[in-house]
């Protein structure tokens, strides 16, 4: 790109920041996105200020033979809306080419869950009987006890874990901040790790933040992924961290939960998004029914 697209991407994402309180990973994902587009544009000599919505289709189409699926596609469509309101709001355009792109969008996708048992089996996976391991177990816990993304996780801080109230800060997305309980096992193997454990992951050496890498800074997200999929392998248990964070608000509807309570503790800004593991729940108990009742069986025979 040129120093004129490398201003404009720069802008847009300030925008994102300071109009949408957008996070970090969100400004990355669309400033990636807007970066490939402005690329293409600047490839096809179009200019951002004049490019049509046929132009626009003809760059999903070249999108589109990059084996991308449906949803990524959709994706693209949403951060060029994003892209080209700016646009408007920056008076460099009047028109918005994508009011005419599709408006159809992917059906929502049920999340992915694992049961009671296999959540404890990954649990059960981990060696604590070392200090890395220790710390996954209690990391692990604490995903699952207060249904964490894997960011959150990342970027939990010590001083802010509560333990007399049993109770950690969450910084979410858009830089939201959420009191969580935690629960009674994780706040065991809490009160471990903060005492013995972490002191001595770091050292001697200092960190604000709560889970500490071999290289005595802060665990990062790719970290955390490959330790539980390490776990996942060892456990023979399909699951990613946030099938974690999906099972945890599950498991707390099969249990009784309210689903405003739900949305609290995992952040959503609309219960709109946490209504969702309710068709979850519902799908449990209906293959639950399927294969418990007498004339399904009689029919399977």
């Amino acid at each position: 790109m040129n120093s004129d697209s490398d201003s404009l991407l720069g802008e847009f994402t300030e925008s994102l920041l300071i109009e949408k309180h957008a996070s970090k990973a969100t400004r990355d994902v669309y400033g990636r996105e807007v970066a490939c587009f402005l690329s293409y544009v600047q490839d096809n000599g179009l200019d951002v200020s004049t490019v049509s919505t046929s132009e626009l289709k003809d760059y999903l189409l070249h999108r589109s033979e990059d084996g991308l699926s449906s949803t990524t596609l959709a994706r693209v469509i949403t951060v060029l809306r994003a892209f080209f309101s700016y646009l408007q709001n920056s008076g460099i355009r009047k028109d918005d080419p994508t009011e005419l792109l599709p408006k159809n969008r992917e059906p929502k996708r049920l999340p992915e869950t694992i049961n009671i048992n296999a959540v404890q089996s990954i649990l059960d996976a981990i060696d604590t009987g070392t200090d890395i391991g220790y710390r996954d177990r209690t990391m692990f816990e604490l995903i699952y006890s207060c249904g964490l993304r894997v960011s959150e996780c990342a970027n939990l801080r010590v001083d802010r874990y509560y333990s007399l109230e049993k109770k950690i800060v969450v910084l979410g997305k858009g830089d939201k901040e959420r009191m969580v309980p935690v629960g009674d096992v994780a706040a065991s193997y809490l009160a471990t790790y903060i005492s013995s454990v972490r002191p001595r992951l770091l050292g001697g050496a200092r960190s604000p933040y709560l889970f500490i890498s071999q290289e005595k800074r802060v665990i990062t997200r790719s970290e955390i992924w490959y330790r539980l999929k390490k776990y996942c392998d060892l456990a023979g248990v399909d699951s990613k961290v946030h099938t974690l964070r999906h099972s945890f608000a599950t498991h707390l509807l099969q249990n009784g939960a309210d689903l405003r309570s739900v949305q609290e503790l995992l952040g959503h800004s609309d219960i709109r998004t946490t209504e969702i593991y309710t068709h979850v729940n519902t799908d449990d108990l209906f293959r639950a029914f399927e294969a418990a009742h007498p004339d399904e069986k009689s029919e399977k025979k």
